[in-house]
């Protein structure tokens, strides 16, 4: 209609032709007549089967023979009367792969009244592919998560949104507990300042991840020494803060026992009466403070020496043979009586017992050391004074 002054003028519209409509459209459509006849099919649907419109036009959908895809779902469906306004559908390609779509059927009517239907699809195949993978992604992160021998808490901007099974583990709490309490109920009092200190200095320094060491307390009470391991990551306006959990209690315990071990023994090894030295691959490696009276050297300086820096020559190659032969397995150390020579350049006479023990290996020498000098000395006047007698006698 055109308006001409206070007339109105009507002409017939120009018609466009459906095969032209659908050709504008980007899916794949196709319309059936009563009979399940294609009435109308648009360029994508013919690529879709590789056939043409005189192969397709007039025939009925159940007849026609695609040579590249399999479309008995879509028959299945027609056969079922398309009772589902919309639902999917997967076209097999011979190669091998599929076809996805998401399929609508619509009533329609055409203008001779009878009536049909119009099939629309919508490929979804590359969405439904990109689906699976994140589902398998997620998954795959599953997996490791839970068999990973290591807890692991996954923060999205300041709430948990992931805790593994070994969290539960380690702290005796369920999943919901965990869950609802938060990773930081868990820690130590004396430990969360210095976590959040560090929390804090995560979010300052986002490129550099941070480790620290805390110890957390169990629902049963039990205190658990563990490495914490934070990560930091921003993607667009969400942030995430990994946190990696490992169980050092075990080693904890194992590195006090062996302090306790070693105070204790440097107690024994500083009060006892006889000089102490342990020689590792003919170094000082240990000296007590009774050595470096009877040597005059500092346990400084007798760390830094090696035996033949204090043993006297004609005693060294005697010394050698000691050490050599010296049997671990022996009940008692062997005895040996050696002279040294003291910082001031004095000589003292050392009675010496010699223990070998094999870690691995390394061979570690235990020498006691006793001054028994003014013993000695007393011996060999005394031997003096039997020979002269002897002498005088003869």
């Amino acid at each position: 209609m055109r308006t001409y002054g206070m007339a109105k003028v009507f002409t017939l519209s120009e018609r466009v032709p459906l095969s032209a409509m659908l050709s504008y459209s980007n899916e794949m459509i196709m319309l059936l007549d009563g009979e399940s006849r294609i009435i109308e099919i648009n360029d994508n649907f013919l690529d879709l089967l590789q056939l043409s419109r005189q192969e397709t036009i007039g025939k009925n959908l159940a007849f026609i023979s695609p040579p590249e895809v399999d479309v008995h779902e879509l028959l299945a469906m027609l056969k079922d009367g398309f009772e589902k306004k919309e639902h999917i559908i997967t076209f097999q390609v011979k190669d091998g792969s599929e076809r996805i779509f998401k399929q609508k059927s619509v009533p329609s009517v055409f203008d001779d009244g009878g009536k049909g239907i119009t099939i629309i699809l919508e490929d979804i195949t590359d969405t439904v592919h990109a689906e699976r993978e994140i589902r398998e992604s997620e998954e795959r992160f599953r997996m490791m998560a839970e068999n990973i021998q290591d807890g692991l808490i996954i923060m999205e901007n300041d709430k948990q949104v992931f805790v593994n099974q070994r969290i539960a583990e380690m702290t005796g709490y369920s999943f919901e507990e965990v869950w609802d309490m938060g990773p930081l109920a868990m820690i130590a009092p004396e430990c969360r300042a210095m976590v959040q200190e560090q929390i804090q200095n995560l979010e300052n320094h986002k490129d550099m991840p941070g480790d620290l060491q805390m110890w957390i307390i169990s629902k049963e009470g039990k205190r658990r020494f563990v490495y914490a391991r934070l990560t930091y990551v921003q993607h667009i306006n969400t942030r995430y803060i990994f946190i990696i959990l490992t169980d050092l209690t075990e080693l904890k315990e194992k590195e006090a026992a062996l302090l306790e071990s070693e105070q204790r023994f440097r107690m024994m090894a500083e009060n006892m009466q006889d000089g102490l030295v342990i020689v590792e691959d003919g170094n000082f490696v240990f000296a007590n403070q009774k050595l470096a009276e009877i040597t005059g050297y500092s346990i400084a300086e007798l760390q830094s020496m090696r035996p033949t820096d204090i043993v006297s020559p004609e005693d060294m190659a005697r010394i050698d043979s000691i050490i050599t032969n010296v049997d671990k397995d022996l009940p008692a150390p062997d005895e040996h009586t050696i002279w040294i020579n003291r910082k001031d350049k004095t000589r003292r006479c050392i009675l010496t017992r010699v223990s070998k023990a094999l870690q691995g290996k390394t061979v570690s020498m235990y020498v006691t050391m006793t001054d028994i000098t003014d013993s000695a000395e007393r011996e060999r006047a005394l031997r003096d004074r039997i020979a002269s007698l002897q002498q005088l006698l003869t």
